[in-house]
């Protein structure tokens, strides 16, 4: 080889290691990634790229997804892993995270001091069941959770969604579709200098403080939770972010109504939790009926106005929970039997709103149903929550029996079709006081609203959480919980969900819509066609190198023959 052609090559060499180190350099400095996939599964909003460039402190998050976990979980571990790894380029380096097995290390006796602590903290375990290598079924319990801090202060995550009646593969679908919306609003949290008030009102017979512990602890988490009076909302408006209405059962004054219409002209956003039909479970706990009736709480003209009619009826549905029916014969042993509580209707999420994406069924009790009225353009209405299609609506004033469980019924009876019974209204509203003013009220009128939203559900019962005993003895129940059946519905986490849209001016509640398509492999097919695609894989590799083999001792026989 000539020195002229050593040195040409050595130069290209150069050259191309020059090319190579600079642009690994460039590629470092300028981090950026290519999102191929159809629904953007990789891609973070710019709400989340604006947190984290604004991010002053360190954050740590303990991920308690470690050890030997099934497929599913390893993909949950390794999103959170890839999800936390881009944010941290983002933050520029104050995101840390650690694998950790809680359990690993510890003996019998201690895993339940271990467990204790971690629900202390805020984490919901999982039971896994695992088949032994003899062919028995073992149990695990994981904890598929983040617990994040910032050395001061932390906050818990939960991962795994739960939706009934969906399979365990979107689930976790579910789970790794709510991790950008999830851990941000933890870094939220850490990060809040100020904290959003939230009120529920008093003085018209509101569900007490004890009835509403379970979602007002639940609000404490991330906001400053309060009662208060219309005269205390009247004192400052912008003190507010929303407002609760948690089952009235007194009329509200014209005066009362003002100061709420005028809150909610200045912008107030009000969770209403109002029905017109007074029934109660406690009464039917202690004899076999009781009646239900109409009760007007002088808001009707309001509610209205603003583009909805809570009617006075009661919605029966197939599609309901159970409560025990005593099935023994007289003079035998006591025996209950479950049955249908048509008066308890279980509503599914409609999936095409953030606020109801992914829950579980909210479970309803003497609900009333909603009718959206008026043609105003400027308000958006959306139907939030819908009985089954198979609905009756009973007329009040009605009897209300326990033998309803034991009557036959068929799909005849319940033929009103589905109804509507909660709304989300947004846009600007036009007050129920124009050109009319209660006289002995100095608040600066507005008779048009700027634009805000409000929620109505037409069930004050969706809210309430049971309470057993009294005074030091009382016991608060998980909202949701249903004794009988042990399971607990969607109602807190539907709630909270309609309070954090209310309260969200920047878009953070668009991340919950985030979608991942689930391309799972059709398992029939693959029975079918399984020899097929075995033989396929096994001889396409061997054939491809023997093919290769031939064509390249071809090349060189005819290459050195010449």
């Amino acid at each position: 080889m000539s020195r002229t052609l050593k040195i040409k090559n050595s130069l290209q060499l150069t050259g191309s290691l020059i090319v190579i180190v600079l642009a690994a350099y460039f590629l470092n400095l300028n981090f950026f990634r290519i999102d191929l996939t159809s629904e953007k599964r990789y891609t973070l909003s710019d709400n989340t790229l604006e947190l984290l460039r604004k991010q002053e402190k360190d954050l740590y998050f303990q991920i308690f997804l470690a050890g030997e976990l099934p497929p599913g979980f390893v993909k949950l571990q390794k999103s959170v892993q890839e999800i936390l790894d881009e944010f941290n380029v983002y933050a520029e380096g104050k995101i840390h995270y650690e694998l950790i097995n809680p359990l690993e290390g510890f003996k019998p006796k201690e895993r339940g001091q271990i467990v204790s602590q971690l629900v202390d903290r805020g984490l919901q375990p999982t039971n896994l069941q695992e088949k032994s290598a003899e062919g028995g079924l073992s149990q695990k319990l994981i904890f598929p959770g983040v617990i994040v801090h910032d050395q001061e202060k932390e906050t818990t995550v939960n991962l795994l969604k739960k939706v009934n009646g969906v399979s365990s593969e979107s689930n976790l679908n579910h789970s790794i579709e709510s991790l950008e919306y999830e851990l941000t609003m933890a870094i939220r949290m850490l990060n809040a200098t100020s904290v959003k008030r939230i009120a529920f009102l008093t003085g018209h017979q509101e569900l007490n403080r004890y009835e509403v512990a379970d979602f007002s602890a639940s609000l404490s988490q991330h906001y400053e939770v309060c009662r208060i009076s219309t005269e205390q909302l009247r004192s400052g408006f912008d003190q507010y972010k929303a407002l609760v209405i948690a089952q009235p059962r007194k009329e509200f004054s014209e005066t009362d109504k003002y100061i709420i219409d005028q809150y909610v002209m200045n912008g107030g956003r009000v969770l209403w939790l109002v029905d017109e039909v007074v029934a109660s479970m406690d009464s039917l706990s202690v004899k076999e009926s009781t009646f239900a009736y109409y009760q007007p709480l002088n808001i009707e003209d309001q509610l209205f106005r603003y583009g909805v009619r809570v009617n006075p009826d009661l919605v029966m549905d197939a599609q309901c929970a159970l409560v025990p029916v005593l099935s023994s014969l007289p003079g035998e042993p006591s025996r209950y039997t479950p049955g249908p509580w048509y008066y308890s209707p279980l509503f599914v999420p409609l999936s095409n709103h953030t606020i109801t994406r992914n829950l579980n069924q909210v479970k309803g009790e003497f609900t009333n149903s909603i009718d959206t009225v008026g043609r105003d353009g400027r308000i958006r209405k959306t139907i939030l929550l819908k009985s089954s299609k198979y609905t009756r609506l009973e007329k009040v004033p009605t009897p209300v029996s326990l033998d309803v469980v034991r009557r036959p019924m068929n799909a005849k009876d319940f033929g009103s079709g589905a109804k509507s019974v909660a709304v989300l209204l947004e846009g600007e509203f036009s007050s129920v006081f124009q050109n009319r003013k209660p006289k002995g009220i100095d608040i600066e009128h507005r008779e048009e609203s700027v634009p805000t939203r409000m929620i109505v559900v037409a069930d004050g019962d969706m809210v309430r959480n049971r309470v057993r005993g009294t005074g030091s003895n009382r016991q608060i129940e998980a909202l949701g919980y249903d004794r009988y059946s042990r399971q607990t519905y969607g109602n807190r986490k539907f709630l909270l969900n309609c309070i954090n849209y209310l309260c969200d001016d920047e878009g953070w509640m668009d991340l919950r819509s985030k979608e991942m398509k689930l391309r799972l492999l059709d398992k029939t097919r693959i029975r079918e066609s399984r020899l097929k695609w075995q033989l396929f894989n096994m001889l396409l590799p061997v054939a491809g190198v023997l093919l290769w083999g031939v064509f390249f001792f071809m090349m060189r026989k005819r290459k050195y023959t010449r």
